[in-house]
C-alpha cells in the first residue's frame, strides 16, 4: 500500500513539473428535491375557471411566508386576487390554491400569497403577467422608481428597450387626476397615515410626489419612439 502511495505521489510531482494538471473526479452537486405544494380537494370546479401557471422547478425564500414559487410561463390569463390556479413543472402538477393578498410589490414582480396549502405558500408573477386592482395599480405607478429593482424583468421582456432601462417605467395604468385624489386618500385610511397637517402641507407634498411620478413616466413614454406594448403584454387587464 506504502508503495503504491509513493508511486501515485511521484506521478503527481512530475505531472506538475512539466506543467500537466492531474485530473481528479468532483462529486455532482445533488440540490434537494421540493415537491409542489398539497391542496385541499375543491370539488365541482370547471376547468375554464383554472388557470395553470408553469413555475420554474425550485422555490425562493422571501416575498412572504413559507416558499415562494416563480412563474415561468405567461399563463392563458391575467392572474389576480381571487384566481383560481394550479401549478406544474416538467415533471408534475399541483392541486388548485386560490390567489389571495399580495404580499410583495416591486417594480417587475408581484407576490400572491396562495391560500388552501398544506404549508404557508406565494406565487410571484411578472406584473405583465397580472391584473392589479385600481389600488394596486396606483402604489405602483406611484412608487414605481422606489420600488425593489431586483429580481429583474423576466427573459421573455429582455428584448424591449423599456425594460432595460431604469430610468423608465414601462408599465402604464390609466389614471386620471380625480382619482389619485381618492386613491391618496384611500392609502391613508389604509396605512392610519395623516394626510394633512394645519397648514395642508403634507397633504398636497403626497399628492405632488404621486403626480410627479406619474407624470414622469408618462413623459418619458411620450419621448419613446418604439411602439407601446398590445394591452393583454403591459399590465393592463385584457378585458
Amino acid at each position: 500500500m506504502k508503495a503504491r502511495k509513493a508511486t501515485r505521489t511521484a506521478e503527481i510531482n512530475k505531472d506538475a513539473q512539466q506543467g500537466r494538471t492531474t485530473k481528479r473526479t468532483s462529486r455532482k452537486e445533488h440540490h434537494p428535491y421540493i415537491p409542489l405544494p398539497k391542496f385541499s380537494e375543491l370539488d365541482n370546479l370547471p376547468a375554464s375557471t383554472i388557470t395553470q401557471v408553469k413555475i420554474a422547478p425550485k422555490p425562493i425564500f422571501g416575498g412572504g411566508r413559507g416558499l415562494t414559487w416563480v412563474a415561468d410561463e405567461r399563463p392563458a390569463s391575467q392572474l389576480k386576487k381571487g384566481s383560481l390556479i394550479s401549478l406544474s413543472t416538467a415533471s408534475e402538477t399541483s392541486g388548485i390554491g386560490k390567489l389571495s393578498a399580495i404580499s410583495d410589490l416591486r417594480r417587475h414582480w408581484v407576490t400572491f400569497t396562495v391560500t388552501g396549502a398544506d404549508l404557508p405558500c406565494n406565487l410571484r408573477v411578472p406584473i405583465p403577467w397580472s391584473s392589479l386592482d385600481d389600488l394596486e395599480s396606483f402604489t405602483h405607478q406611484r412608487n414605481y422608481f422606489d420600488l425593489n429593482n431586483s429580481p429583474p424583468p423576466h427573459t421573455s421582456f429582455h428584448h424591449i428597450p423599456a425594460f432595460n432601462n431604469e430610468e423608465e417605467n414601462p408599465y402604464e395604468f390609466e389614471i386620471t387626476d380625480n382619482e389619485i385624489d381618492s386613491l391618496e386618500d384611500r392609502i391613508a385610511q389604509i396605512t392610519n397615515a395623516t394626510t394633512q397637517t394645519p397648514t395642508g402641507s403634507e397633504e398636497t407634498h403626497t399628492t405632488d410626489h404621486s403626480r410627479h411620478n406619474i407624470q414622469r413616466t408618462a413623459t418619458r413614454r411620450q419621448r419613446r419612439k418604439t411602439k407601446p406594448l398590445p394591452a393583454n403584454e403591459n399590465g393592463t387587464d385584457d378585458s
